[in-house]
């Protein structure tokens, strides 16, 4: 099964179909971005395919070029196509769990915006070292890893976080309150990872909730994602699925409801607490 770098890099994909525009337009990488308002490194990322533009990239890269209406449509639906792909686990790891969790890294610098709805595990933004350590052991084994690169793994996750503290992007973490009280960890290790959420709370560029067992909810939390601005990134035991825009705004929309009845502040801090006891 193909991965999103092999689809942003075939012939005729969107890196191509980028290259072949600017260089019509007679414009240089370095002429692109500053007419973009952007960085050069980010026009180099997405003629590579090393970064998965967003439908706004795709607009301003087509206007900058002065190319038809018609191109930025073609790219659109690229796009989509590239964003709809299952990402199999064992494939995806065979290099290791930490290449993988690099690209995440990746992925979190290059978004604005970063949410987490989780069912089961704390975000790995919030993880503490030893709660990731247990988190990527079970990755190796249940997948049959013929590379154990967990330590490799813990550090890039952890340096994942540094960007917690980057101001210039927002987060949102919404944790269904079964991942206070699943048992992954032993007592110790849960008791600090649960510390480590209550220091998130207040946070001034974090959302932060928990939805309660006791809420009467409208709609069924039925598994947990992520969004990386306007992208939706669902994760199974078996497979990693980027989806579609439409699908993305699904699950944007079904989170917004969710929201309604999370609880925030000073109410979360006490479910933190009461699980922690």
């Amino acid at each position: 099964m193909p991965t999103i770098d092999d689809l942003l890099n075939q012939p005729g994909g969107i890196a191509e179909r980028l290259r072949t525009l600017r260089e019509a337009a007679g414009l240089s990488g370095k002429e692109l971005a500053a007419a973009a308002g952007w960085a050069a490194s980010k026009v180099s990322r997405l003629e590579n395919g090393k970064q998965l533009p967003t439908v706004a990239d795709l607009g301003t890269w087509v206007s900058v070029c002065g190319a038809p209406a018609v191109a930025q449509e073609e790219l659109g639906e690229l796009l989509s196509a590239v964003r709809d792909v299952h990402r199999d686990w064992r494939r995806r790891m065979r290099a290791g769990v930490a290449p993988v969790q690099r690209s995440y890294n990746d992925l979190v610098a290059q978004s604005t915006a970063i949410t987490h709805f989780e069912t089961a595990y704390v975000p790995g933004l919030l993880q503490t070292p030893a709660y990731a350590r247990r988190v990527f052991c079970e990755m190796v084994e249940l997948h049959g890893l013929d590379v154990d690169d967990v330590d490799a793994a813990v550090a890039a996750r952890l340096e994942r976080q540094r960007h917690l503290y980057d101001t210039g992007k927002q987060f949102t973490f919404l944790l269904a309150e079964p991942v206070l009280h699943w048992q992954l960890c032993p007592p110790d290790v849960m008791r600090v990872q649960l510390d480590r959420l209550m220091s998130a709370v207040d946070l001034p560029h974090v959302r932060f909730g928990i939805l309660p067992f006791a809420a009467q909810l409208p709609i069924t939390p039925q598994n947990a994602f992520q969004l990386y601005d306007s992208t939706a990134i669902v994760e199974t035991i078996t497979s990693e699925l980027v989806c579609s825009e439409d699908e993305s705004a699904a699950y944007a929309r079904a989170l917004g409801r969710l929201w309604e009845f999370a609880a925030t502040g000073a109410d979360a801090m006490a479910l933190i607490a009461a699980a922690r006891r």
